[in-house]
């Protein structure tokens, strides 16, 4: 998945005509068949996991939650050093102006953490969601991990480069460990010519090139957007 940014002027006709013919692009995020309803109380973000891990995109095939955390978390000096810090950031900020005051805080978060005893070759993220969950008394958590977060510039030999992201959210119910959605966004940032039909994106997103945080903030914002209905807080209806 590729994100475009406008270079050229005499592009324009065709790009504003891709701005309303245009796939969207980017994000992936894939409500499971037939999904129950989930009505919580209190949710809670758990601090991302980065490493090498990247999901597969077929999530009936996607083990990730199964998955020792020392596994997912190699170290790849690629993704900045920051990367897990902004994304916790960005997903709870998100959650939270949607479902406020139901979200955990994350001071109540990173005291909740600092109590955690994890194996670092059995436990998944999965037995994170549910000890989290149970620790700060929240019935659903959500977890996350990135594989990729860098700056335009980035890759050697290519100094013209566009920053790139990839992550993954996994909305999981503590208690049963059932996993109510999954949201993946992978995107790199490359010029219009390269493949024009991508531009109405760029279009949207300022016609500039993007850092690492503005297209992971743009990532996040892109998932939240397609929150399923069947998530909800108590005391919401479900929407038609």
């Amino acid at each position: 998945m590729t994100y475009r940014c406008f270079v050229i002027p005499w592009v324009f006709g065709m790009v504003a005509l891709l701005m309303l013919t245009g796939p969207a692009l980017g994000a992936d995020a894939e409500p499971l068949a037939d999904p129950e309803p989930m009505v919580f109380q209190r949710a809670a973000v758990a601090s991302f996991l980065v490493g090498r891990h990247k999901p597969h995109m077929d999530e009936t095939m996607d083990e990730t939650l199964s998955c020792p955390i020392g596994e997912i978390c190699r170290d790849d000096p690629t993704i900045l050093p920051h990367a897990g810090i902004a994304l916790t950031r960005l997903v709870r900020e998100k959650l939270r102006s949607h479902f406020e005051p139901l979200v955990a805080s994350r001071d109540a978060v990173d005291r909740a953490e600092m109590q955690l005893t994890l194996d670092q070759e059995q436990d998944t993220p999965l037995s994170l969601a549910k000890k989290l969950g149970q620790l700060v008394d929240a019935d659903m958590v959500v977890v996350g991990i990135v594989w990729r977060y860098r700056e335009r510039g980035a890759v050697e030999g290519r100094p013209d480069s566009g920053a790139s992201v990839a992550f993954a959210i996994y909305v999981i119910e503590a208690a049963s460990g059932r996993l109510l959605w999954r949201g993946l966004f992978d995107a790199t940032q490359q010029t219009v010519l390269e493949d024009l039909f991508q531009a109405r994106k760029q279009i949207r997103m300022g016609l500039r090139w993007l850092s690492a945080d503005e297209l992971a903030s743009h990532g996040v914002s892109e998932l939240f957007n397609q929150w399923p209905p069947n998530i909800r807080p108590v005391g919401v209806q479900a929407s038609n």
